[in-house]
Formats: C-alpha cells, sequence, structure tokens
C-alpha cells in the first residue's frame, strides 16, 4: 500500500507484488461510486499502517539522525525494530482479522 506519489509500480512488477494505491481523480471532479469506495477502504487500512508506524517510531535510536558510521547497520535495526514490533500487542482486535 503507498501513496498516490509513489511510482514503484514495475519494481513491484518484477517480484510480484500487488500495489495497492488509492485512485486519481485525473482531471477529474469526483470519483466514481466504486472508486470512493476503494478510496474509503484504503483510507480505514490506512489507519492501521499509521499505527505501526507510530509504534515504530517510539524506539529511541530511530529519533535521531544515524552517523555515516551507522548507515551501514540501517537494515539489520529496522529488522530487530520491526521483529520487536510483531511480538507486541495487536493493532486490532482478532476478529478484524476476518470478514
Amino acid at each position: 500500500m503507498v501513496d498516490r506519489g509513489f511510482r514503484i509500480d514495475d519494481i513491484c512488477n518484477e517480484k510480484g507484488v500487488t500495489l495497492i494505491r488509492p485512485p486519481f481523480l485525473r482531471g477529474k471532479s469526483q470519483f466514481t461510486k466504486t472508486e470512493a469506495l476503494l478510496t474509503k477502504e484504503i483510507a480505514s487500512a490506512r489507519v492501521h499502517i499509521e499505527r505501526v508506524n507510530q509504534r515504530l517510531k517510539t524506539f529511541k535510536i530511530l529519533q535521531n539522525k544515524f552517523t555515516w558510521g551507522h548507515v551501514h547497520l540501517a537494515h539489520d535495526i529496522m529488522i530487530i525494530i520491526i521483529g520487536i514490533c510483531n511480538l507486541s500487542s495487536p493493532i486490532f482486535s482478532p476478529d478484524k482479522f476476518y470478514k
């Protein structure tokens, strides 16, 4: 799931990843009913992504700039932090996992 400005379709296609992006108006004055519903669904899912992003930001190491001497560790640091976040309490209740 990406914002409208991310142009990574080709990379996602190469990797077999489905890209979810809100529809564009592209010169139209309003969305079709289908586009409006899709936009609403994407927005409701984005709330949860923003909650996860907020959890990531609480780690003190991410609150400062990396020095050049630590840039090579950034990937490993993120893997560890994301792993810790995945082991923490769920963002939403189990009844929300299935429709």
